[in-house]
């Protein structure tokens, strides 16, 4: 009897979504899916019902409920009377994809070189409400977001970080004024973004209206969710681009790219720091945070760690 397969089949029938159990357990749906199919193998009948929308145990399946808590619940008596503790810890992160494109691989490359080398990690990229939920159901350890839109971030553990800048850019090739271009300069170029919905639209959008404008006066734009694929044309010298200043840092400052702060935009975003209620502050985590703060040339706060939350 597979262990993992039991423990699946209680966290499906106990939220009663394959979907939401698969985020709790970090695996994908296909995979739980599988498993429970495994089991259905196994003893020959059906476990879930599946007729509804929420997904509930068959008769089988309640007693296989009962009889797995009992099995798991020998397995951790055996455990913790041999002393037997999970040697590798675990870390579940979450960012925005301008943080994990920019900022995330030389945090990872310190973490790893330093103190990684027991804790198996998750990064995830997603939006900030996506990253928001994760956190309060339990499927993220932290997430860092970026305020694109105004958050309400009552009810989390979170603390600030130093503000994200987006810009413009362009190829020198383009001709565009490198200091402050007029907005109607460039409402004349192809602008490619991410997607519709993504932080660097909406973010171009609130700016627009603080202006007087409408971020819909950019008739010729281009989504692609594609990063390296959008920097590439914009290098290529085929249009403008909106983005997080820390992604194109170097290139700017080879001169390959321009940068473009328009007057009137506010270009920094806010970003957050953000804890799970539930996480565990393990030593894995801790030394995660520590790097992580070390990145932006600030200390890590005693009080994170603390009994007391910093809001």
């Amino acid at each position: 009897m597979d262990l993992i397969l039991l423990n699946t089949f209680i966290k499906v029938a106990t939220i009663g979504s394959i979907s939401k159990a698969a985020g709790l357990l970090c695996v994908t749906q296909s995979a739980v899916s599988r498993r429970i199919k495994l089991l259905e193998e196994h003893y020959g009948r059906p476990l879930l019902e599946r007729t509804g929308t929420t997904l509930k145990p068959t008769p089988a399946g309640r007693m296989l409920i009962e009889k797995a808590k009992s099995i798991l619940d020998i397995e951790r008596q055996i455990l913790d009377s041999l002393g037997v503790k999970e040697t590798r810890q675990k870390i579940s992160f979450c960012c925005t994809p301008s943080f994990g494109i920019g900022s995330l691989p030389a945090i990872l490359d310190s973490f790893l070189a330093d103190k990684g080398e027991k804790a198996d990690l998750k990064f995830v990229f997603a939006m900030p409400e996506e990253a928001l939920d994760g956190i309060r159901n339990g499927r993220f350890d932290l997430a860092l977001i970026e305020h694109c839109d105004d958050l309400d971030l009552n009810g989390y553990r979170t603390y600030p970080l130093p503000p994200d800048e987006m810009i413009f850019i362009s190829a020198p090739a383009r001709g565009i004024d490198m200091l402050a271009p007029d907005i109607d300069r460039l409402l004349g170029e192809r602008l490619y973004l991410k997607n519709e919905t993504g932080c660097a639209k909406r973010f171009l959008d609130r700016n627009m209206r603080s202006i007087g404008r409408d971020g819909n006066e950019f008739v010729n734009t281009v989504y692609f969710d594609d990063c390296p694929f959008i920097l590439s044309q914009v290098r290529a010298g085929n249009g403008i681009a909106f983005v997080s200043a820390t992604i194109v840092q170097a290139e700017l400052c080879a001169g390959t790219l321009r940068a473009h702060r328009i007057a009137g935009f506010d270009p920094f975003r806010p970003r957050t720091l953000v804890f799970s209620p539930h996480m565990e502050c393990s030593p894995a985590i801790h030394a995660f945070t520590e790097t992580l703060f070390a990145a932006h040339d600030i200390p890590c706060p005693t009080a994170l760690f603390s009994s007391r939350r910093p809001r």
